[in-house]
């Protein structure tokens, strides 16, 4: 019978008393795992030496798939990074032109807004948004904000922090108190606690019947032409 050779023996020497893997043997003695696996699959091995050698394979397995979500977590957010970006290049290449602005405000307020026909209503948890929507109004339509109403709406859990929630949305919306109708309050929240980011949701009206008909004029031909051109 042919002797083994110093590999093979070394090799047997650290599947046994070491309890190491294919992977890392390969690695110690420079051979290949297809000629491990020739080597020692019919290598006996004992129930000690068994759960050694599934620990080791268990840790390096945790080990890789930490490795593989850190990489992994790093590309997502170098992805989000270069998507968030691409999105502002989209922007710069815009016309600087009303028919623009008015065709994306008509398209966030047909999206978001109140639909009830003789007024324009729109509400909101993200001040950008309201924001917006009232810069739109000035510029596009040369409708003073102090001349919309604003009413706040928050859980019932939030009712002792009501005047802090008022200051807050006036401050961020650049209104005045005397704009805000009486808050309306919901008791059907589960809701446990208030956290540091909550501040209700706020509605912003403005009575006018053929502002909201211009909206749904802009918003219904743009999206026919689209569709059908």
């Amino acid at each position: 019978m042919r002797a083994k050779s110093e590999e093979r023996l070394l090799a047997e020497k650290l599947r046994c008393e070491q309890g190491l893997s294919y992977n890392e043997i390969a690695n110690l003695i420079g051979v290949s795992k297809s000629t491990l696996s020739h080597w020692l699959k019919n290598l006996p091995l004992t129930v000690e030496q068994e759960e050694r050698i599934q620990k080791r394979v268990e840790s390096n397995q945790t080990a890789f798939v930490a490795t593989a979500w850190k990489i992994n977590k790093e590309r997502f957010q170098l992805a989000r990074k270069q998507a968030f970006q691409s999105g502002i290049e989209v922007v710069s290449q815009l016309p600087h032109v009303n028919s623009v602005d008015e065709l994306a405000f008509s398209m966030l307020y047909l999206g978001e807004g109140d639909k009830t026909g003789n007024r324009v209503q729109i509400a909101s948890t993200d001040p950008m948004i309201l924001q917006y929507f009232l810069w739109g109004m000035e510029k596009l339509y040369k409708v003073d904000r102090k001349l919309v109403s604003l009413r706040l709406n928050l859980i019932e859990l939030a009712r002792p922090l009501e005047k802090q929630m008022l200051e807050w949305w006036g401050i961020q919306l650049s209104c005045a108190s005397a704009q805000f109708a009486k808050t309306q309050f919901d008791s059907r929240s589960k809701r446990a606690e208030i956290t540091g980011n909550y501040h209700g949701v706020c509605s912003i009206t403005y009575n006018d019947t053929y502002l909201y008909e211009r909206l749904t004029g802009v918003f219904s031909a743009y999206v026919t032409e689209r569709i059908e051109g």
